[in-house]
């Protein structure tokens, strides 16, 4: 009986394997802080934190000005980028006083935000050469 618990194991792990690389997918190395300011600023990108549990959207001008929807509501942000590459941040519901830094990884047309004590955002949709940043319907 043994070889067939083997043959099993070994069929479970072949089907499994394609699931595994997807979750490997966006790890390695984090952007530099060039690569990071050329993938987020004109940016509107929209995603799901499994870390948070909730979907949410931030849309980021070329000047760096934000605009972050969640179930919660609308709020107006700032980013700006760290010289390690970390993408940092702040919101007027604390006059941009607290500043949470996520590194940034690329996930094929996508991005990974990663920060501290296992947080974590996944973009789903990505639109390019944003100029300006307007509220729309994300939850509703």
């Amino acid at each position: 009986m043994a070889p067939k618990y083997a043959a099993l194991a070994f069929a479970a792990l072949v089907v499994a394997a394609p699931a595994v690389a997807q979750l490997k997918q966006g790890f390695g190395k984090p952007l530099t802080e060039k690569e990071t300011e050329a993938a987020i600023l004109g940016i509107d990108m929209q995603g799901f934190s499994p870390s948070e549990r909730f979907s949410w959207r931030e849309c980021i001008q070329p000047n760096g000005e934000t605009l972050y929807e969640t179930p919660a509501g609308v709020m107006k942000g700032k980013v700006l980028v760290s010289p390690e590459g970390e993408a940092c941040f702040s919101y007027e519901d604390n006059d941009y006083a607290a500043v949470s830094c996520f590194a940034t990884f690329r996930t094929g047309d996508g991005l990974r935000f990663e920060g501290a004590g296992g947080t974590l955002f996944v973009t789903t949709k990505v639109i390019r050469n944003v100029k300006t940043c307007k509220p729309q319907d994300l939850v509703g």
